[in-house]
């Protein structure tokens, strides 16, 4: 520092910056959030180096946030100046270089040897080439990468006030009125998250990805299908056959929108096991996630029941239906249950049995049914 020009007021090493560098869930939903910015507003919590802070409220149930990391240290490690997550694919930066079989090439310990790393890489540019450009996401990160922003995590503070049952705001408090969750996840430190060495949140991920269920394919040999889930209308069938078809050849794509899911069909056993194999929990088509399992065999539907066959079963009323719901013959007019002479015989068999209805007297044995007695006004 003391070696620098100070005559030259760009030579002091500074940074000034006009915008952060943010991931889009710390950004917000807003496309028109207004910003505070603030010239050596702070101090870089890696670097020790004053910086330019920015300060804006990314949603109106969210916390207010700002960058907590000079823009050099950023770039050295491709991360959010707020979250400290991969900007990529929003992993910590621990399961991102384990992933990619990187080492640990932090910044130097010590203040000096920061700044001048931080230096050295500036002249080189790498900062604005960054080395994790080059790698190719394998497997781990494309199965734990997050296609989507979240959030939630965005929300305000738990209020320390309803923690100890003194907060007399009630609704109108700005903060969460829960109670905090204790574990390893609550004891978080900003530079181990950012060197990659004893994050609890890749710890927890880690673990994660070592448990994800695996494909077997199937017993039955004849099952050349994969059942896609979670197809939005967004993807067309020709996205699934550009995803599946480099597997072997397709012998059919069928979308059912409805049901959001799709089912894949291959021409051969081999081809179907080799797509299960290499997309199994890492199937991200246009930005969504989807699921991928094996298809089951089709169910025979069962014969129909009932007795009687050949040409009489078929000429005969379906069974289930009363004669007097069978359809008229061609030509013919309607029939109505109504229109049944044998209707009016069947209540006065119930009366024989069952007795008049109530109200009524009993007819005497052998002789004419007495009047019905009219009604009064």
């Amino acid at each position: 520092m003391a070696g620098r020009l100070l005559n030259d007021p760009e030579a002091d090493g500074w940074e000034r910056s006009d915008f952060p560098i943010v991931c889009s869930t710390c950004l917000g939903p807003n496309p028109f959030v207004r910003m505070q910015r603030i010239e050596y507003g702070g101090q870089c919590h890696i670097s020790n180096r004053p910086y330019t802070v920015f300060r804006w409220r990314p949603g109106t149930d969210a916390r207010y946030k700002k960058t907590i990391i000079c823009q050099e240290v950023a770039k050295a490690k491709n991360v959010c100046q707020v979250c400290l997550l991969d900007l990529e694919y929003g992993l910590p930066v621990q399961v991102r270089d384990q992933a990619l079989g990187m080492a640990n090439e932090g910044l130097p310990e010590s203040d000096p040897g920061k700044e001048y790393a931080l230096q050295r890489m500036q002249v080189e540019g790498d900062l604005d080439r960054s080395q994790y450009e080059t790698h190719k996401p394998n497997d781990l990160l494309m199965k734990l990468r997050r296609t989507e922003p979240y959030y939630q995590r965005n929300r305000a503070r738990i209020c320390s006030f309803f923690v100890r049952g003194e907060c007399k705001r009630g609704a109108e408090c700005p903060y969460r009125h829960e109670m905090p969750t204790s574990g390893p996840l609550s004891e978080q430190n900003i530079k181990d998250r950012y060197y990659g060495v004893n994050d609890p949140v890749a710890n927890k991920m880690m673990d994660r990805a070592n448990k994800l269920a695996k494909l077997t394919p199937p017993e039955d040999q004849t099952i050349c299908t994969l059942f896609v889930g979670g197809v939005t209308d967004d993807i067309s069938k020709d996205d699934l056959r550009d995803q599946f078809y480099p597997f072997g050849e397709l012998r059919s794509v069928k979308k059912v929108a409805s049901r959001k899911c799709a089912f894949v069909t291959y021409a051969t056993r081999g081809a179907a096991e080799r797509a299960a194999e290499e997309l199994a929990n890492k199937l991200v088509v246009k930005g969504e996630r989807l699921k991928l399992l094996w298809g089951k065999p089709q169910q025979p539907r069962p014969a129909a029941e009932g007795g009687g066959g050949g040409a009489a079963a078929a000429a005969g009323p379906a069974s289930g239906y009363p004669p007097a719901y069978m359809p008229a013959a061609p030509g013919g007019g309607g029939y109505y249950p109504s229109m049944d002479p044998m209707a009016l015989g069947s209540r006065q068999q119930q009366q024989q049995q069952h007795g008049p209805p109530r109200g009524m007297p009993r007819p005497p044995p052998g002789g004419a049914p007495p009047p019905v007695p009219a009604a009064k006004n």
